[in-house]
């Protein structure tokens, strides 16, 4: 199977379970290959199940006496997902047939279909039905309320979000106008340099301080104001700590821009 060869003629011909099927199976020669990855797959199984059942395992915190809580909560719990899977694929079938059945709807038809509430229905007698349905009939006002109630509270709720999704973004924003409007203001001590040899004569009549300032104000003003794109990989990223922190930042990016004639 590893090898990519397959040991019997045709699958198609052989039905699962017979004793040719088996003998086949059995008499498989793998090649030393097929054994490495055998005992790849193995291994990574084995990592992955220790991790999935660690809670069941011996060790993990189910794996002996469950105290009466856990029981209590899981005791309608399905040892398979089969249940839920239909209960899905039935709500999928509804929203592709009837998209706009209301929830409530689609809830009902969910739980009639999955409890076989009409058999249930069916096993009473002819009394008993009326007065189940007859109850069922008088309360859907009070259900249609409900659902409109829920409905509601809904809508508040995604348009709750939406607001405050919106308020991040408007305040994301505004601070980018605001680090935009700083870069503006401390580029117009220096002034706007697009060559090697400003800059280099700026840096030779400056002190430190106000060599580091100058750096970082043309820097700050390419990336926020003008949005260009870095030449080189972290160079937008100098760090305001401390003023040697800043220097070093500084002088490094004066040393990457050398040989260039602008940027």
């Amino acid at each position: 199977m590893f090898s990519g060869n397959c040991s019997i003629p045709s699958l198609h011909s052989i039905a699962a379970g017979d004793e040719q099927f088996l003998e086949k199976l059995l008499s498989v020669s793998p090649s030393e290959t097929s054994l490495e990855a055998v005992v790849l797959v193995m291994e990574s199984s084995l990592r992955y199940f220790e991790h999935l059942f660690e809670d069941f395992i011996p060790g993990g915190k189910y794996s002996g006496v469950v105290d009466d809580v856990v029981v209590d909560r899981t005791r309608c719990a399905s040892a398979t997902n089969r249940f839920i899977e239909s209960a899905f694929g039935f709500v999928d079938r509804l929203f592709n047939h009837s998209p706009h059945m209301r929830i409530y709807r689609r809830e009902a038809r969910l739980l009639i279909a999955k409890n076989h509430t009409m058999a249930w229905l069916s096993s009473k007698s002819s009394e008993e039905r009326l007065a189940i349905v007859s109850a069922a009939r008088a309360s859907i006002s009070t259900v249609r309320a409900e659902e409109t109630h829920a409905k509601s509270l809904l809508a508040e709720a995604i348009l709750q979000k939406s607001l405050e999704k919106e308020k991040g973004y408007n305040a994301k924003v505004a601070l980018q106008v605001k680090k935009r409007n700083q870069a503006v203001d401390a580029i117009s001590t220096f002034g706007f340099i697009i060559s090697v040899n400003s800059i280099s004569a700026l840096l030779g009549s400056s002190s430190e301080t106000a060599r580091a300032n100058a750096l970082v104000a043309q820097i700050r003003f390419r990336e926020r104001t003008l949005l260009q794109p870095p030449p080189e990989k972290g160079i937008y990223k100098l760090s305001n700590k401390d003023g040697s922190c800043r220097r070093t930042s500084s002088e490094e990016t004066h040393r990457s821009h050398r040989g260039r004639s602008e940027w």
